[in-house]
């Protein structure tokens, strides 16, 4: 069993700090957190993070900011309404590699009548707790019909959305 030295825990004769093995998902101001481990199954052949997976991070933490909030999108079904995405400006830079521990942030940074305006970036969290950017996006959310039209938040999702 590792022993636990102030906030380190030691592992192999290391001690390593706790956001070195343990993932987190929680919210933050005016959005959301999250960790994710890069396993095998994320890289390409030349081991490093496929590019398309930096989406699939940025998907499931903006679900995960979603149910934090007590939205479902099984409950927005039942109401004919779907979130989508609008539009969506990726930078890129170095690649995660396996094993990598990765924070996915979503920051809410304007709400219209029906899109969302969302900054993403997936970072890697360094061994000094430090974090590099390596994948940012700007990302338009259209809450729509599920005949593809837009429609307006209704009152009760906005407060959610604006965290009231």
């Amino acid at each position: 069993m590792p022993v636990i030295y102030g906030g380190l825990k030691l592992i192999n004769n290391q001690k390593v700090p706790e956001q070195m093995y343990s993932l987190s998902n929680k919210l933050i101001d005016n959005g959301h957190e999250m960790q994710v481990r890069v396993y095998y199954e994320d890289t390409d052949f030349s081991g490093v993070v496929y590019h398309s997976n930096y989406l699939k991070y940025m998907e499931r933490s903006r679900t995960e900011w979603l149910r934090h909030l007590q939205i479902f999108h099984q409950e927005l079904a039942k109401e004919d309404s779907a979130f989508a995405i609008h539009k969506m400006a990726l930078k890129f830079g170095p690649p995660a590699v396996i094993d990598d521990l990765l924070t996915v942030r979503t920051e809410l940074k304007k709400l219209g009548g029906a899109r969302s305006f969302l900054r993403q970036d997936v970072l890697r969290v360094e061994p000094d707790g430090s974090e590099t950017l390596l994948c940012g996006a700007d990302v338009e959310v259209a809450f729509i019909n599920h005949g593809g039209g837009a429609k307006r938040f209704p009152d009760d999702l906005r407060a959610k959305l604006e965290g009231n």
